[in-house]
């Protein structure tokens, strides 16, 4: 399309930033529940509107960066008692993974045999992987991309809002009955920001080298988590975190609210049925999923309110470090999901459809 090739105005840019840093600002000191990424992606959404919704081509670091920063942040969470826990989610992982990929192939018949929508595009629409991976590899084997991405990422939304409001109920819960867990975080002090840094920048080479070195579709998570998980593990101490994890938050909802074009209300328009009617399914898995967690496998409500939720990887784990949420175990759980989601989803259309 031609709005793709064009870059964004100087004051589209202007607005972007300024609306989705004001409104990143305004959603954390309203403690609304996830509040800097919905106010992020609130602030990007009105420029958008102020400008007409247009179409924002977004390079592939973009989303690269993301996940670095996601993978840096679950590495700050990281202790050796925390590498136990992230091998205990193996089977649960796995499970999960099962689960949602077969949830994926009956939304995917559900919708096709009701709305009439092909089926390439109703599989890489219901699978709950990497959204951008789902469009991009969707488009190379028939599918409709925009579609892919639209139902994709209203799901996201459904999923974060959800999340957040959850999340909050529970951290109200848990805070009332421990008021003093969350004076446990080291303020803020010159040494703490130069562990930080360092630790920061170990994950950030590591991101590159898994974005360089491996085929994984979440290589840089994979790689910057090793890289700022090791550093975290010689550097002792406490780190001020929450600025950093306030700042992934902000960045996640910006992106994601980038993604508000017009082409984007008037894909999920046409396809109001069949998205509809996907996402009710794999809500219903998600709770499924987390009553698995919580009564079979054990977890704390919050680790399993998040490990369950539907895709959004990297959106979902910004928002993990406003909870006491098992960090490592919800990263470990989202990212086999993907894994196996990418790897699957298109061998199955290659070779059924």
């Amino acid at each position: 399309m031609g709005g793709k090739d064009r870059l964004p105005s100087l004051s589209l840019i202007v607005s972007i930033s300024l609306l989705g840093v004001l409104g990143s600002l305004a959603g954390h000191k309203l403690r609304l529940p996830a509040g800097t990424f919905i106010g992020a992606f609130f602030g990007v959404g009105c420029a958008l509107g102020l400008h007409g919704l247009p179409e924002i081509p977004l390079p592939d670091a973009a989303g690269w960066g993301l996940q670095i920063l996601v993978g840096v942040l679950v590495g700050l969470r990281m202790t050796r008692d925390s590498l136990g826990s992230g091998a205990r989610a193996a089977l649960p992982a796995i499970l999960l993974s099962l689960l949602f990929l077969a949830s994926s192939g009956a939304a995917a018949f559900a919708a096709v045999w009701l709305t009439g929508i092909s089926p390439t595009t109703a599989l890489f629409a219901a699978a709950p992987g990497g959204l951008t991976e789902m469009a991009t590899i969707g488009a190379t084997q028939g599918a409709n991309g925009p579609a892919v991405a639209a139902v994709h990422v209203s799901r996201l939304l459904i999923v974060i809002f959800a999340v957040g409001f959850l999340a909050s109920h529970l951290r109200k819960n848990s805070a009332e009955a421990a008021p003093e867990a969350n004076s446990q975080r080291e303020p803020e002090t010159p040494r703490g920001t130069l562990k930080l840094a360092a630790i920061s920048a170990a994950g950030i080479v590591g991101g590159i080298l898994g974005l360089a070195l491996t085929p994984l579709p979440a290589g840089g998570v994979v790689g910057s988590l090793c890289g700022a998980g090791l550093a975290r593990l010689i550097v002792e101490g406490a780190v001020p975190e929450r600025r950093f994890q306030l700042s992934v938050q902000g960045i996640a909802g910006a992106l994601i609210g980038l993604g508000l074009s017009a082409e984007f209300f008037e894909t999920l328009l046409q396809l109001a049925g069949a998205a509809l009617l996907i996402n009710a399914i794999q809500m219903s898995v998600w709770f499924a999923a987390y009553y698995l967690l919580v009564e079979v496998v054990g977890y704390d409500l919050q680790t399993a309110t998040f490990a369950s939720a539907p895709g959004g990887m990297g959106a979902t784990l910004s928002m993990v470090g406003d909870t006491e949420a098992d960090l490592l175990t919800v990263a470990f759980i989202h990212l086999l999901r993907v894994i196996a989601t990418v790897v699957t989803v298109p061998l199955v259309v290659a070779a059924f459809i």
